[in-house]
């Protein structure tokens, strides 16, 4: 019987010509799906929140990278010409240092599983702080620092709030 006889569509007729073995295919296509739920779980951030009152030296501008990744991927960071969706923005304007630690692991996780590239942290530059300092912002930089999801981290550009806020790379949550 040929192909013409079993009705068969061209895509039907290509596959039984080839030595494609299409339950093989389908198999590995099936165990890829399992391997999306295997997803590294997130584990929450934990940080002193004792010295973000201090007064210090701490630089306006904040950059930090995990050992492995390369500098260029940083300056990509730092000049990310990207639109965040609103769930991939955090504000933290009003918040206490301990709110702001709760709402940033609930964000990352969130943002983690996903699969969110890129995220943008708007912390405030502490103008308005009556010590002068910006405890927010510290609370942010210590975070991402012990945050093993963190790759990088850049200061923002000003269209994104400048040195008040900060993009993240995070990194693949699969597996």
């Amino acid at each position: 019987m040929t192909n013409k006889d079993k009705g068969l569509s061209e895509f039907e007729k290509l596959l039984e010509e080839s030595d494609i073995d299409i339950s093989k295919v389908l198999d590995e296509k099936n165990n890829k799906d399992k391997n999306l739920l295997n997803q590294k779980p997130f584990q929450d951030i934990k940080v002193s929140l004792d010295d973000l009152y201090e007064k210090n030296n701490i630089e306006d501008y904040f950059s930090h990278k995990k050992n492995g990744i390369q500098t260029k991927v940083l300056e990509k960071l730092k000049n990310l010409k990207y639109k965040f969706s609103s769930n991939q923005i955090i504000d933290l304007h009003g918040m206490t240092t301990e709110e702001a630690l709760i709402e940033l692991n609930i964000f990352i996780k969130k943002n983690y599983e996903n699969q969110s590239k890129y995220i943008l942290i708007i912390h405030g530059k502490g103008l308005n702080n009556k010590e002068g300092v910006a405890p927010l912002k510290r609370l942010v930089q210590k975070l991402i620092i012990n945050c093993d999801i963190a790759m990088a981290s850049t200061s923002a550009s000003i269209k994104d709030g400048g040195y008040g806020a900060t993009y993240v790379l995070l990194k693949s949550s699969y597996i």
